[in-house]
């Protein structure tokens, strides 16, 4: 069985996993992408996976649409529209609501092949 280095590797090659271990380590990644701490608060204690836009308002169980979330704000947040509902947080901060953004941007395409133009050859 092939050894990988890390848990993206996991989820990429899921033949190599059981599809709950697969399930495991991608929680785990997101996680540790925001260094083990809320996404909106920055607590520690009792971290779970938040939906930024909620299932219930068209949200999706792509990477980019969950954070890292203490139970605390997942709680208080439940369905309501993420920034709504940061923006009126006493615990509010700039600098989390930017990497939040930048967090649920799409990933660049990668290995694209780039066509050139045809050109017509045509003599008549």
């Amino acid at each position: 069985m092939v050894s990988f280095h890390n848990s993206d590797e996991y989820l990429f090659n899921l033949h190599a996993t059981s599809s709950s271990e697969a399930k495991r380590l991608w929680k785990k990644n997101i996680k540790d992408k925001w260094d083990n701490k809320c996404a909106y608060c920055n607590s520690e204690n009792n971290l779970t996976l938040d939906h930024i836009t909620p299932q219930s308002k068209g949200g999706t169980n792509f990477t980019k649409n969950i954070v890292c979330c203490c139970h605390s704000c997942n709680q208080s947040k439940g369905h309501s529209f993420w920034e709504e509902w940061y923006f009126s947080q006493e615990f509010f901060s700039h600098e989390n609501y930017e990497k939040i953004k930048i967090w649920m941007k799409p990933d660049l395409p990668v290995n694209l092949v780039q066509y050139s133009k045809k050109r017509n050859n045509f003599v008549s």
